[in-house]
């Protein structure tokens, strides 16, 4: 003898009369539509602002000191943002354990994402360069 369970009953909220809801969606539409046009201008611009930070950079430590190593941010996307390549002759120790494989902008500044995880922000400075102000000082100058 098999015996059934009756499944509780929900209550179900009121809704709008049918005649209220296309009226209410023909409103909706422009603004979405809107909405998705500025979207798309923003993403427009941050990919130009983007294929214009990508290149050759030259990694300084304190005093504009060249390190010998060089990274390349390429334009080809990588997960949050774009791929980022450290060269193999790098002698920087701290360069090198960092391995940054990825980058992005966000607010102005240029993000590095370590290979484990991590990252670091660096703030716009002249002639196209990148410096990080906190902790060990470390910048990006393009070749």
């Amino acid at each position: 003898m098999t015996r059934r369970m009756r499944m509780p009953t929900f209550t179900r909220r009121a809704r709008a009369p049918k005649l209220v809801r296309p009226a209410l969606a023909l409103l909706a539409l422009p603004a979405l539509g809107l909405a998705l046009s500025l979207a798309g201008a923003g993403e427009a611009r941050a990919q130009a602002r983007a294929a214009d930070v990508a290149g050759r950079y030259a990694v300084l430590r304190e005093d504009g000191r060249d390190t010998g190593c060089m990274v390349t941010l390429h334009p080809t996307p990588r997960g949050k943002g774009f791929r980022a390549q450290l060269a193999p002759a790098c002698r920087d120790q701290g360069v090198v354990v960092f391995d940054p494989v990825g980058w992005w902008l966000e607010k102005g500044k240029l993000h590095l994402q370590a290979r484990k995880g991590h990252n670091i922000a660096l703030d716009a400075e002249a002639g196209g360069a990148w410096l990080k102000k906190d902790g060990r000082p470390l910048g990006l100058k393009r070749i």
